[in-house]
């Protein structure tokens, strides 16, 4: 009887283990930065932008061919929808849709030649 009871306990053990591991690699910290991951395929420098809760604010220039890497600011982090935007010297414009960004996430953002035809996804 005492050999079946210690069996029972080792194999708890091993399951909470097993469940607590798996558990701890898809949590992410609170304060983990996103980022924006830009591919400028256009013809002309891009200006990228965030958008949400009525602020806007400047991220920075892609050149043409390029690609640039930014930190999304912590106040556009996790609360309401937020909108990336890009410009051309020449007016063109394309603004991504809206996104939740949870902490730690990166998005693509793909400049096409013709601007209208880019995108903007969330990494999974």
């Amino acid at each position: 009887m005492p050999r079946m009871r210690w069996f029972k306990l080792a194999g708890l053990a091993l399951v909470a283990a097993a469940c607590s591991h798996g558990r701890a690699e898809s949590v992410r910290p609170v304060d983990a930065p996103v980022r924006l991951h830009v591919t400028n395929n256009h013809a002309l420098p891009v200006e990228i932008s965030i958008t949400g809760s009525g602020t806007t604010r400047r991220l920075g220039t892609v050149h043409p061919g390029m690609v640039a890497d930014f930190t999304v600011p912590l106040g556009f982090v996790g609360g309401s929808p937020v909108e990336f935007r890009s410009s051309s010297a020449a007016g063109d414009s394309f603004r991504s849709g809206q996104f939740l960004l949870p902490p730690g996430s990166i998005v693509d953002f793909e400049i096409a030649a013709r601007m209208f035809s880019s995108t903007a996804t969330l990494r999974p």
